[in-house]
């Protein structure tokens, strides 16, 4: 047992870490902004190195404040934004390419050119087929970056989720590890041999020495480069959120509403693959596995980036849409529409035909979205409900929450 936990929460838009001590209390907390970049309504980046410095930097202001309050026995824990991708060199750990958000839906056509079996891969991964996925991101960088594919010739290619590449660096002898929540969100890990699957794997033309190996969240994954801190545990951001609060049973929904909006329930056993929803791995260790049944929303606080550089709406975050009476529909496909529906050719507009935000107030025009965003969260509990999983409350957080719940 440590006696203090030092939490890097690496999420789209910023780098936080935290410190905790025994009782769960905080006692410091540092965050770092970081870049998302949207090239177009399909490509959606970040630069790998920003995202390492920013790990770097709140790891120091954590390591002065102990050392100035001279603490000891601390561990690293940290969890990450799933389902991004990057290519590195194994030689220098440099980023080779663009870190390619979860958002990001380039590889749209790629993918569908694969004519996958949706049963099998739903089966063996509990995830539908969808370009938001780590596996089709992998396989466009082999197919069309040239670093990549220079590194690839010279056999000094690695690829995989965000947290391989952070860790690699961060951490002494720069081991190859990804956590079983992120390895999941391949696409490429299959659930019940809890190993890359590799029949998926051939049908990508992804070779499974360039990927980490997969371990259980709770983890001796190594030592960090400049503080000797034991790093003990990974897992993906929205699994920590129920894993963390599994002790309020299974009679709650936790809903997470940042960038994107996710709504999962807790459950010990592997939930139905009958299902339009996710089946995710909350938590793992040796010989133990808690799981989730997961419904995603992809254009949560992403909307709002969206309307302000669609829209032109600069002031989006600050503007008061509570007491709005006249509510348009709009039509929240931003990112793609996630569950149960996935579809990503789906257009964002307004329900009434010949309608654009020009014909609403800024106070209507967020209104919309944010009424979208709740019918979301909403319709992913109908479909829980669907498999019995009837939860009695609501756990709400994320940093949209507190806007949304006005």
């Amino acid at each position: 047992m440590y006696s203090y936990i030092i939490s890097i929460d690496q999420g789209t838009h910023s780098t936080r870490a935290i410190i905790y001590n025994q009782d769960g209390s905080v006692l410091y907390q540092v965050k770092k902004t970081i870049q998302l970049n949207y090239l177009s309504e399909f490509e959606v980046e970040q630069e790998g190195d920003a995202i390492l410095d920013s790990c770097r930097v709140v790891l120091q202001h954590a390591h002065k404040f102990i050392v100035d309050h001279e603490l000891n026995n601390v561990a690293v824990v940290i969890s990450t934004q799933r389902s991004t991708v990057i290519a590195w060199d194994a030689i220098t750990g440099n980023a080779l390419s663009p870190a390619l958000s979860w958002l990001d839906t380039r590889a749209q056509d790629d993918l569908e050119k694969l004519n996958l079996d949706e049963r099998e891969i739903k089966y063996k991964t509990g995830l539908p087929i969808s370009p938001h996925y780590g596996a089709s991101k992998l396989l466009w960088l082999l197919e069309n970056n040239k670093q990549v594919q220079t590194a690839e010739n010279n056999n000094n290619l690695l690829l995989g989720p965000l947290v391989t590449y952070l860790i690699y660096n961060l951490v002494k002898e720069s081991p190859l590890y990804v956590d079983y929540s992120n390895a999941h969100r391949t696409l490429l890990w299959n659930l019940h041999t809890k190993n890359w699957d590799q029949s998926i794997l051939d049908s990508f033309t992804i070779n499974a020495t360039l990927l980490p190996k997969p371990v259980p969240n709770a983890y001796i994954y190594g030592v960090l480069n400049e503080f000797d801190y034991p790093l003990v545990l990974i897992n993906g951001d929205q699994n920590s959120s129920v894993s963390g609060h599994a002790y309020n049973g299974d009679n709650a929904a936790f809903v997470n509403i940042g960038t994107g909006g996710f709504v999962l329930a807790h459950s010990k056993q592997l939930p139905t693959h009958n299902t339009n929803l996710l089946v995710s791995v909350s938590y793992s260790a040796e010989n133990k596995s808690e799981y989730a049944l997961e419904g995603t929303i992809n254009g949560a606080g992403a909307s709002l980036t969206w309307a302000k550089d669609h829209w032109g709406m600069k002031n989006i975050y600050d503007t008061n849409w509570s007491d709005v009476k006249d509510v348009p529909v709009f039509i929240n496909s931003i990112g793609g529409l996630g569950s149960p529906w996935w579809k990503s050719d789906i257009q964002a507009k307004f329900l009434a035909q010949g309608k654009s935000y020009q014909d609403y107030s800024e106070s209507q025009c967020k209104a919309a979205l944010m009424e979208s965003i709740v019918f979301l969260i909403n319709r992913n509990l109908e479909e829980m409900r669907c498999h019995d999983v009837l939860p009695k409350r609501l756990v709400v957080s994320g940093g949209l929450s507190a806007d949304l719940c006005l």
